[in-house]
């Protein structure tokens, strides 16, 4: 079974067999013992989170005196296999501390700390992000009054803390694609996690498009190992990510950066290949960003992306404006151009783009209104 580890010459992220005593470090070529290797991951792990942060459970500010009058049948089985998760937490063998709270989950359905328990070991096993979003709702549905959040945010912010450690580590552990209505569960839900949570997103997404993009820019020290779980087909579908991003995310620089990222930087493809799906993601991100709660300073450096990739403002810097226009003409449709309008009708470019594109309409013509409205906005645009 493969275990993440660190190698203790190089410290960078390895994967080791650990039915191997020893192995190799694929960066440093270091032999290296796996005890030694995976203790030393442990360990750095374990210094990035508070004593605070173990999981606890006090039940008894959680449990309504209405509630003393249950049946207790099973509680003291529920309570024993809590008890050995605990335990399996503390040696952070998460696999097992999910077993043992499931265990307590069928002795106790309803048991609130057993679902917490078991909603973060889940997490924190790293290799089942496609049930994230339903230990999380099952969770949330077992929540009974405000008092019932404190534990679960608890359990939460315990996940949270570790994944980000992970990702200063090297590591890659989760697609986007996978995991985007949990982190969007997640911020609705938890409000004091919501910045947290987008730091960690906004580094999945950024090391998700490494290959197509230049994410060393932003985040150098995390794109040199990957492993996981992820779609077969790069995911076409960035706007829903984008838009928890930029809502959430503490630092503008970054978030704005990533838009770029994602959507700018060598995307010249996209419009080569006539990617209608990608190039329509770009709009749904463009009309999320201006229907949505963003500051206009965030709509801005949207819609400067959105321009600088569909109208290749930032793209193809030798061509000439009337090489890209002959080109773009061909690439959009009409349902896509109309969309554009609202966003770049203050650009005399877009507006010639509409002009050509209009004109292959059935039924167009240079004498209609829609062609005089666009001319004139041209002409009052270029003088």
């Amino acid at each position: 079974m493969l275990d993440y580890c660190m190698c203790p010459k190089c410290e960078r992220m390895i994967m080791l067999d650990s039915d191997f005593e020893t192995g190799f470090c694929l960066y440093c070529g270091t032999h290296i013992s796996y005890q030694e290797a995976r203790e030393f991951f442990l360990e750095g792990l374990k210094s990035a989170v508070p004593d605070e942060l173990k999981i606890e459970a006090d039940l008894s500010d959680l449990i309504d005196e209405d509630d003393a009058q249950e049946d207790t049948y099973g509680v003291d089985e529920c309570r024993e296999e809590c008890a050995k998760a605990q335990e399996y937490m503390g040696k952070w063998d998460f696999a097992n501390a999910f077993q043992k709270y499931t265990a307590a989950l069928e002795w106790r359905p309803r048991d609130f700390e057993a679902c917490c328990g078991r909603m973060t070991a889940g997490i924190l096993k790293l290799n089942d992000v496609e049930n994230w979003e339903d230990r999380l709702d099952s969770c949330i549905d077992m929540i009974r009054g405000q008092s019932d959040w404190n534990m679960a945010q608890k359990s939460l912010e315990y996940s949270l803390d570790i994944l980000k450690r992970f990702l200063s580590k090297g590591g890659r552990f989760v697609s986007p694609a996978y995991t985007c209505g949990f982190f969007k569960k997640l911020t609705e839900s938890f409000p004091a996690l919501r910045e947290k949570a987008a730091v960690i997103y906004a580094h999945c997404v950024n090391v998700d498009n490494a290959p197509f993009t230049d994410a060393a820019r932003l985040d150098h020290e995390t794109t040199r190992f990957s492993v996981g779980s992820y779609p077969q087909e790069p995911d076409k579908q960035l706007s829903r990510h984008l838009l928890i991003i930029m809502k959430y995310h503490p630092d503008s620089r970054q978030r704005h950066s990533l838009v770029r990222a994602v959507y700018v930087f060598d995307r010249a493809v996209w419009l080569r290949n006539h990617d209608s799906e990608r190039i329509d993601d770009v709009l749904d991100f463009l009309e999320g960003m201006f229907s949505g709660s963003y500051s206009n300073e965030d709509r801005k450096a949207a819609l400067d992306a959105g321009y600088d990739l569909l109208m290749m403002g930032a793209l193809e810097p030798a061509a000439t404006q009337r090489e890209k226009l002959m080109f773009l003409t061909g690439v959009y449709s009409w349902e896509q151009i109309k969309r554009m309008e609202q966003f770049f009708s203050g650009s005399a470019f877009f507006n010639r783009v509409y002009l050509e594109i209009y004109l292959k309409q059935k039924g167009a013509s240079p004498l209609s209104a829609e062609y005089r409205r666009i001319e004139a906005k041209i002409k009052s645009l270029t003088k």
